[in-house]
């Protein structure tokens, strides 16, 4: 074997299991207290992910895609230094609010414009603007450093926001191909935030165990 890598095990505190290789990932070993307990030729295995049971339970390898390094997913949990690590794919999500953040801001400037004239509406319309934009805001903070919670209220957030627009529109107090433009994008954003749910869900999961820093993560030759 060419490489080795230690992989930290979610649930089991202190443990690990020893991933060897040949390069190219032509052929793994996985070894958990020195005893080989499987192995895998062929790295076209690993790109659809190749699976076995242990008694550590079903341990998954699978190729990540940017980069190409190896993910090793034990009874369900990713360990700690997968790229594909449900809390550093979380991470990646803030792009989205960043993009909701902005047509956020656009949408309600044109409310408050609509809303000059009445200035009790003007101040209800400019309160809750103000208080959505700061709710993004907070989201997609805290979205960056892996939080789950804060992907639920951007979400949550969306949804209010979608129906209250869907409301308005279908009342008639507000027209025009530009609104429905707007609604048919909360749509899509819609559709996003619900397809990327599962990497909350799944990083609330694994955040219920403490992630361990081990000293010798990186790629080592054999």
């Amino acid at each position: 074997m060419d490489y080795e890598k230690k992989y930290p095990i979610t649930q089991i505190p202190g443990e690990y299991v020893l991933v060897q290789w040949i390069r190219g990932y032509k052929e793994v070993d996985v070894y958990y207290k020195d005893k080989l307990v499987g192995s895998v030729s062929g790295s076209a295995k690993l790109v659809k992910g190749f699976s076995f049971t242990s008694d550590l339970g079903l341990i998954t390898l699978r190729l990540s895609k940017e980069p190409v390094t190896l993910d090793v997913i034990i009874d369900g949990y990713h360990s700690p230094v997968n790229v594909s690590h449900p809390v550093k794919e979380l991470k990646s999500l803030s792009t989205y609010f960043y993009i909701i953040i902005a047509f956020a801001f656009i949408a309600g400037s044109m409310e408050v414009a609509i809303s000059r004239g009445w200035n009790e509406l003007l101040l209800i319309t400019s309160s809750i603007n103000f208080i959505v934009l700061m709710l993004y805001l907070t989201s997609v903070l805290y979205v960056r450093q892996g939080k789950p919670w804060a992907f639920y209220l951007g979400f949550g957030v969306f949804n209010f926001c979608a129906l209250l627009s869907l409301m308005v529109l279908l009342s008639g107090f507000i027209w025009g191909w530009l609104f429905w433009f707007f609604m048919l994008m909360r749509i899509g954003g819609e559709v996003l935030l619900v397809i990327n749910l599962k990497t909350a869900i799944s990083a609330t999961k694994h955040l219920k165990y403490k992630q361990p820093e081990f000293d010798e993560l990186l790629d080592s030759k054999v």
